[in-house]
């Protein structure tokens, strides 16, 4: 009896491997990134390097994504723009789904698709989003 618990807990490792394998394939290339925030276990950038003009064009992105409520989004967007006076470079890369992660380093929100990194992408809007409701 013991010969098969020990084959079915070998099973239930390997599968639990496999499954942490196919969620890490999944996932972006990030170790090295600048600006990345490991500390967080998921490897999400940092958005606190940002500059409020990217920080606005990365809000349009979500929101024209569907990662953010055009209601929670719009207001700070607008606020945020009319407070810094936006550089234009920096909300297009925004736009484009391009996170200044500080240091020359950027984030590709982009091409997020399904699984782990829409949920990556999902979470990394809400924190920008936070981020930018704190610079009003």
């Amino acid at each position: 009896m013991t010969g098969r618990i020990a084959v079915s807990s070998a099973l239930a490792v390997l599968a639990l491997a496999a499954g942490v394998e196919a969620a890490r394939a999944q996932m972006p290339s990030m170790p090295g990134m600048p600006g990345m925030n490991m500390g967080s276990g998921l490897g999400l950038p940092s958005v606190t390097s940002a500059a409020p003009g990217n920080l606005a064009g990365v809000l349009g992105f979500c929101v024209q994504n569907n990662y953010l409520g055009a209601g929670a989004a719009s207001p700070v967007m607008s606020a945020l723009g009319q407070k810094t006076g936006t550089d234009s470079s920096q909300y297009q890369a925004g736009q484009r789904g391009l996170l200044d992660t500080g240091n020359g380093g950027t984030f590709s929100l982009a091409g997020a698709g399904q699984g782990i990194k829409q949920q990556m992408t999902q979470k990394i809007c809400n924190m920008v989003l936070s981020r930018a409701q704190s610079l009003l």
